[in-house]
This record gives C-alpha cells, sequence and structure tokens, in this order.
C-alpha cells in the first residue's frame, strides 16, 4: 500500500493506493483559517492533476475543511469520485438529531451567511457528479474490504445527539429548532435515497437543494435577529465536538501495511471502547506502520500510541499555517523520543515545542509518500 499526504496547510487529503485497486481519498479540503485565495485553489489544482479518472472518495466528517476540495473539484473541473464513503448516521434511529446539530453548528459558525461550504452543498456536489454513497459504520467493511470501520458506533450516536439536541431545545426554544428539524428531515430523506441508488433524486436535485439552501439562509437570519450575532461560544465549540465524535475512524482490513486512520476523532471514553473492542466487532491491530494522528495533532485531541507503534513507524500530522493557535502537541514530541518514530508534519511551524525526532516536514513540496 502507498499513502500520499498532501500539503493542505491546517486540512487534510490523504491518497490510499492499492494494487489492482482504485484509490480511496480521505478527505479533501483546507480550514478557512489557514490557506486562502491563490494559495489554497493551488493546492487543490496539484491535488486534482495528481488523481488518476477512478477514483473514490471517504470524508470522515461533515466539517469544511475536510470536504470543500472536493466541491472546488466537482464545480470547476469534470473530476467526480465514483463512490463516496460517509459516516452512517442517517440511516437510524434518531438520524434527525445527528443532522440538526450538523446543521446547527453552521449557523452558529455563521457558516450558511458568510458564503462558506455547508454539508448541503457538499451533498449536492455527489448528485451533481452522480457519485454512489455508502454508509459506513463500526464493524463495516469497505472498498472491496480492504478497510474495516471501527467508529462510529450508531447507539452511541444516537443516544448522544437525542441528548444534546433535547438540551439545546430548552437553551434555543423548540420553536426555533422546528425549522432546522424540518430541514434535516428532508435533507436526511435525499441522502436515504442517493445511498438505495434512487435516480429520481439525482433528476431533480437543484430544485431540492435550492429549496434547502434557502430555508437553511432564513433559519440563518432569523437566529441572527434573536441573537444579533453574539452566538454562544460554549455552543458552538459542543457542536463542532460532536461534529468531531462521529468521525469515521478505520483501518487496513486486508492491505499488507497496517494503516490507522483517526479523522477528527478524541473522547476518551471513545478511544476506551475502541481500544478494548467492547462490542466484539473489530479488533485495533497491535502495531500500526502508519497512523494519521487526531485533530491536527492538537493538544486537546492527544490520544496516545506509544503501545501500538514503534521504530518504524510513521506518524501523520496534518498541520500546517494557521492563523489560529491550534499547534501540535508537545505530546507527541515527548513520545517520539520514547520510541523514536518517524513524524511527517504539513508544516513544522505549528509545533509547540521542537519538532518531533524523526519528523520530516512536507512544505514546500506538495505532498509526500509514506
Amino acid at each position: 500500500m502507498e499513502i500520499r499526504m498532501y500539503e493542505c496547510g491546517f486540512g487534510d487529503c490523504f491518497r490510499l493506493r492499492e494494487a489492482n485497486q482504485v484509490d480511496l481519498y480521505v478527505d479533501f479540503g483546507i480550514h478557512s483559517s489557514s490557506w486562502s485565495g491563490n494559495d489554497k485553489t493551488n493546492r487543490f489544482d496539484n491535488i486534482i492533476a495528481d488523481m488518476n479518472e477512478k477514483k473514490d472518495f471517504l470524508l470522515t466528517h461533515y466539517h469544511d475543511d475536510h470536504f470543500n476540495g472536493a466541491i472546488y473539484m466537482a464545480t470547476t473541473t469534470p473530476h467526480r469520485f465514483n463512490n463516496v464513503y460517509i459516516s452512517d448516521v442517517w440511516n437510524m434511529p434518531g438520524s434527525v438529531y445527528v443532522t440538526s446539530l450538523t446543521l446547527l453548528r453552521g449557523i452558529f459558525t455563521r457558516s450558511v451567511i458568510l458564503g462558506e461550504n455547508t454539508i448541503i452543498d457538499f451533498l449536492e456536489t455527489i448528485c451533481t457528479r452522480r457519485s454512489r454513497i455508502h454508509f459506513i459504520s463500526r464493524g463495516v467493511k469497505f472498498h472491496n474490504d480492504q478497510y474495516i470501520a471501527l467508529w462510529p458506533e450508531k447507539k452511541y450516536v444516537a443516544r448522544k445527539a437525542q441528548s444534546m439536541f433535547e438540551k439545546l431545545q430548552v437553551k434555543l426554544g423548540e420553536a426555533n429548532l422546528e425549522r432546522i428539524e424540518k430541514i434535516a428531515n428532508q435533507l436526511n430523506a435525499i441522502v436515504i435515497a442517493l445511498a438505495n441508488g434512487n435516480d429520481g433524486i439525482i433528476e431533480n436535485y437543484e430544485v431540492q437543494f435550492n429549496e434547502l439552501r434557502e430555508e437553511y439562509l432564513d433559519a440563518q437570519r432569523t437566529f441572527d435577529n434573536l441573537y444579533g450575532y453574539n452566538y454562544d461560544n460554549n455552543v458552538q465549540y459542543r457542536l463542532t465536538r460532536f461534529g468531531n465524535e462521529i468521525s469515521i475512524v478505520f483501518q487496513n482490513f486486508k492491505a499488507d501495511r497496517n494503516i490507522l486512520f483517526t479523522g477528527d476523532f478524541g473522547k476518551k471514553m471513545n478511544w476506551s471502547f475502541i481500544e478494548k473492542n467492547r462490542d466484539g466487532l473489530v479488533k485495533l491491530h497491535s502495531c500500526y506502520d502508519v497512523i494519521k494522528i487526531p485533530h491536527h495533532g492538537t493538544d486537546s485531541y492527544y490520544h496516545s500510541f506509544l503501545k501500538r507503534i514503534q521504530a518504524t513507524s510513521e506518524l501523520m500530522i496534518p498541520n500546517g499555517y494557521i492563523k489560529q493557535h491550534w499547534d501540535v502537541s508537545s505530546k507527541y514530541n515527548a513520545d517520539s523520543i520514547k520510541k523514536k518514530n518517524g513524524t511527517v508534519c504539513a508544516h513544522n511551524t505549528t509545533c509547540s515545542e521542537p519538532i518531533c525526532l524523526r519528523c520530516r516536514c512536507i512544505y514546500p513540496n506538495s505532498y509526500r509518500d509514506i
């Protein structure tokens, strides 16, 4: 297996290539506080120019810095992803709560009114390019059984989403969330139809998505009038954190190298569930050749992989140019001293301590093969 890590600043894009298999791209985006303008589009163009005609895509979770490159590709080039793997939070009890929370985050970050990409825009690009959606959850094998998902665990996500939504109903008012819930139900119906291969949805997608986008924008205006743009930062943080909690975490099932991809996953309780294999579905490998570190290596999402790496292991940390203070945790530097493992960063200017023992920086190049 060949892994190519692209330089996306504070963003993610990886290519997984196996012999006799279609390439799998894992995430494709750059954070709005990282590269912008030509710096951003030039990076997207370089990645697209490196693509084969046939390719698949896995979106770990529904945050803009993980999918805005995919939207750029769909709207500016003829390229398409054949199959799109997304977190299975759409076709389960309480799925409307998950979608509602995802939509609410777009409102609380003002992504809707500022013209930034939202989950509605991403799903529309799937229709534009007639890609097929596949739902991924714990225990599901995908991409010709090359990989297997360790997360999300649907029962946990359903409980968490319902609890969080009900608390927000009290805080924000049930009437104010009714409109969000209505949009969420409509969006869920579209996604499930796409996953079931209903081409009728695709034929009529423009009208449906335009209507949803207009309703979403109107909901944003309503919240702006209520709060005067002074949104509760704690609510925004909790919504963002929840979005990260439903990240797809996966490892190889058949491949010749042990790999682990973690999206922006990070809650300690959920890591414990995975590591202890509480439901008996999927065991972690005892040792990994390559691990993509959670959430750009930031300290609040730090997770120790000391028991599952060795000196020949490589850790990938997609953290680079960023206008925020989201540095790479110094704990990864300490771990690298203990294990003498390799580390690949997008740009090591975001390290909060001296760089890791065997760190290789991608910048100013476009990518690095691992």
